[in-house]
């Protein structure tokens, strides 16, 4: 029985010793078998020479271009001398892993300096033969080693492929990662800048909104350090494309209302869970638009309302009312850059939603997002 994980192949668990030494061994071996049967079938020269071509085989991983230059120099020496025409075998394995191992022109030129190799010995081996039967070991010849070729190229290919998707996908980690942290460190530091505020304005005239108000900046500073620390958790572990494990989502809504400052009514529809991604992004939108209330409306009112207009769509609404007056006015700041819709828009983007945002003619401000959560939303 397994345990639901998929394990690599014996061959994708060998390490470079562990190959080197099968490389050694099916050299050794095949060494023994042509020099046997060229021995019997052609003498003693023939079988030595039929086993030293093999046997610079055996190092193949470590120098693939030398190899295949050895190995091609014994089987040019092998026909001239003997007429041993499955000398070609060995220097198509060697073109096989110059292929799967160098970069594209090394690779082609090693191919091209085989081909000619294999026209030239076999036009002047030593038993005179008929042209077209020439033309025809110069064929079969060629094709033991463009196929082995043409088989580590594209070996060579798709690694370089894989490759590249584990460096994008190490790079859109890291965004993610980047994304993240951004969202939690703006609302968080939104969040805790502005009641520090309101607690200072308050803290002679209102002692219980000074002992509210530092409650919340206290929230919000450790919700803030236990995201942050999941998040930069990730960076630390080994491995690339680690996930950031359990993201916040629907279930973390009611804590987000309440930590935000101000008075905050929450209505979510009880309809069937969402998938993750989506959950994330109504959270974030929601973290964000209570991040631009608090920044820009103070301790005003506010309403987050999700609701599943129909089985493949969800709505995100939060509006504020007008801007609250305080007993004593806070201090202008600069509490941001002016990036909050445009993150929001990019988040209701990224499921392939739609999202708008305005003042209300009461004075207050409206956030209104549309994500797919059905069968779109899953591709």
């Amino acid at each position: 029985m397994g345990d639901g994980k998929s394990r690599p192949l014996v061959a994708g668990r060998l390490r470079d010793g562990q190959w080197q030494g099968v490389d050694t061994v099916a050299a050794v071996l095949l060494a023994l078998a042509f020099g046997v049967s060229e021995t019997l079938s052609g003498g003693w020269g023939a079988g030595a020479v039929a086993a030293v071509v093999w046997l610079p085989v055996a190092v193949r991983r470590r120098w693939p271009v030398r190899v295949l230059y050895t190995v091609l120099a014994g089987a040019v020496l092998a026909v001239l001398s003997t007429g041993w025409e499955a000398s070609w075998v060995p220097v198509g394995t060697a073109l096989y892993t110059v292929a799967a191992r160098e970069p594209r022109r090394p690779s082609a030129t090693a191919l091209g300096c085989s081909l000619g190799a294999v026209a030239a010995a076999m036009a002047l081996g030593p038993r005179p033969v008929p042209a077209s039967e020439v033309a025809g070991g110069v064929v079969f010849a060629s094709l033991m080693m463009a196929l082995p070729w043409l088989v580590g190229t594209a070996l060579r290919e798709q690694r370089s492929y894989a490759e590249l998707a584990a460096r994008q996908a190490v790079t859109d980690e890291r965004l993610r990662i980047a994304r993240e942290l951004h969202d939690v460190v703006a609302h968080h530091l939104t969040v805790i800048t502005v009641r520090a505020e309101v607690a200072r304005a308050v803290a002679s005239t209102n002692p219980e909104e000074t002992e509210r108000t530092l409650a919340l900046v206290g929230t919000a500073g450790r919700t803030a350090l236990t995201e942050m620390r999941r998040m930069l958790g990730v960076l630390r572990s080994p491995g690339d494309g680690a996930e950031l494990g359990a993201a916040p989502g629907l279930a973390d809504l009611p804590a987000l209302a309440a930590g935000a400052g101000p008075r905050v009514e929450l209505s979510v529809d009880p309809d069937p869970p969402l998938p993750p991604g989506v959950e994330l992004a109504v959270y974030r939108i929601v973290q964000e638009a209570l991040t631009n209330v608090v920044r820009h409306a103070g301790s005003a009112d506010c309403r987050v309302i999700l609701s599943r207009v129909d089985p493949e769509a969800v709505e995100i609404e939060v509006v504020n009312d007008a801007p609250a007056r305080l007993p004593h006015r806070l201090p202008h700041r600069r509490l941001g850059g002016g990036h909050g819709l445009v993150g929001m828009r990019e988040r209701a983007a990224m499921c392939g939603g739609t999202f708008s945002a305005g003042p209300l003619a009461t004075g207050g401000f409206r956030v209104h997002a549309r994500l797919p959560c059905g069968s779109e939303a899953a591709r």
